[in-house]
């Protein structure tokens, strides 16, 4: 037979699952032998995917190829494919044979070469031509990355090469941290998520949450961009934090210089090292020097459940203001309720965990159940230190009734999780500033609710 001949049969019993190993071996070197083959494959290819002949039933590794490529057409190529299908057969054609009829009546209609290109580097594992423009060089907690064409992967690893995307933060303990190819640095932490882009200029879109940088210079012309809903800013080379709200964007400048742009009038500002402004509309856009750090520290869920991850309960007349543990699945396929306050952020000031610091917390247990309280800590210039937890055994929780725990610090040990961190985590959290306070169950719904949480300094009489 014919090589050309054998690569269509080869080629459609591909495409219907029905090719073995030896099969894709003999493929694969007719393709390397005839660079013609490539325009032939694309036709085939793209009738098979206009009439559905795609075996629903294919092993799992030719199945993953074919999802892999339809994740990856272009978006224009949707379009001319409704506009094809139109004046197609509505009877769908058996095997083989009549693909083939059907070729050469098509193939000089819906020949699209870049098809074939992606699905020859997909599926013989040629190296990718996507411009990698970042690493991922710290992660923890729970992340979700979504690349072009809407693939989306939560089996995250540092090491790994992305050409953009956006991260998520799922939960108030996530943290991510990725390295342009220039050595700059940008992490988000907690609930936050962040679109990134380098395209001779690096752009970064936050929807919400926080992000903290250290960005090496930049072009004179090409300044790192940073989107937010109410702010633009401009980042030449500096260390800084961003938090993003609905209405409200708050930058905090540790080193170096950033110009901000309020976009609801166009107001731009430069904010020197030391000093944070905030953007917003209702608002004096106004650079102060950042205000010392505080020691102490109490949740006000009385006032809404701003910076609090969970399920807000008002208060009434039988029961004072609280959150609810909501749940999550972590990767490994472990189920967690967590409820959580974000302590320093916005235009407070940051909080400073001292030794001989404690933690009060107030709520109820629908069902007697071991309960884990942490912190989770950064550096005073943004960076991820780790987080910080004590569990607290069944016992000292009585189904349906409130309690009240007073726990000193000293008690917390790092999470086991992240022993391995690359940037070595201390030991101790003190001395670090506070991302977040927070209360989980593991594994089955206990019912946890927390109404209240403070952070005691030594000098508080207690």
């Amino acid at each position: 037979m014919k090589s050309k001949e054998r690569f269509i049969e080869l080629w459609n019993d591909f495409l219907e699952g029905e090719l073995d190993e030896s099969d894709i071996t003999e493929l694969k070197a007719l393709v390397e032998e005839d660079n013609r083959l490539v325009q032939m494959a694309t036709d085939s290819y793209q009738i098979h995917r206009l009439l559905g002949l795609i075996a629903q039933d294919s092993p799992s590794r030719q199945d993953s190829f074919v999802s892999e490529t339809l994740a990856r057409l272009p978006a224009d190529d949707d379009r001319f494919v409704s506009q094809v299908i139109q004046h197609l057969p509505q009877r769908s054609p058996h095997k083989g044979k009549t693909v083939y009829m059907h070729l050469a009546k098509w193939s000089a209609v819906i020949a699209t070469p870049a098809v074939i290109t992606l699905i020859v580097s997909l599926y013989f594992q040629q190296p990718s031509t996507e411009c990698r423009i970042a690493k991922i060089t710290g992660l923890s907690g729970s992340l979700q990355w979504t690349g072009d064409g809407g693939r989306v992967f939560h089996d995250l690893r540092v090491g790994t090469e992305l050409p953009g995307g956006t991260i998520e933060g799922l939960v108030p303990g996530s943290w991510f941290e990725l390295a342009f190819n220039d050595g700059s640095t940008v992490a988000i932490s907690g609930n936050s998520t962040l679109t990134f882009s380098d395209h001779g200029q690096k752009k970064l879109y936050l929807k919400e949450g926080k992000v903290s940088g250290n960005v090496k210079p930049q072009p004179a012309n090409r300044p790192m961009l940073i989107y937010t809903r109410s702010a633009m800013l401009e980042v030449m080379g500096t260390q800084f934090e961003i938090e993003a709200g609905l209405a409200a964007t708050m930058l905090n400048v540790s080193k170096g210089k950033v110009r901000v742009k309020r976009l609801s009038d166009g107001s731009t500002v430069d904010v020197p090292t030391n000093h944070r402004v905030v953007a917003a509309a209702d608002r004096e856009m106004r650079p102060v020097p950042v205000p010392d750090a505080a020691n102490r520290w109490k949740s006000q869920l009385h006032l809404g459940p701003e910076g609090a991850y969970g399920k807000w309960f008002p208060k009434t007349d039988a029961n004072e203001a609280r959150i609810r543990a909501i749940p999550y699945t972590s990767l490994q396929g472990k189920t967690i309720y967590t409820a959580a306050f974000g302590v320093s952020r916005g235009g407070s000031p940051p909080v400073i965990l001292q030794p001989a610091s404690s933690i009060r917390a107030r709520g109820r247990l629908m069902a007697s159940n071991q309960v884990y309280v942490g912190v989770t800590v950064r550096r005073s210039n943004g960076d991820f230190a780790g987080r910080f937890q004590t569990i607290r055994p069944a016992d000292e929780f009585q189904g349906g009734q409130d309690f009240e725990l007073l726990l000193n610090l000293r008690d917390f040990q790092l999470d086991p999780s992240l022993r391995e961190m690359k940037s070595n985590p201390p030991n101790a959290p003190f001395g670090l500033v506070v991302e977040s306070i927070w209360c989980h169950t593991l594994g089955k719904q206990a019912g946890l609710e927390v109404a209240e949480v403070e952070l005691i300094s030594p000098s508080k009489e207690q």
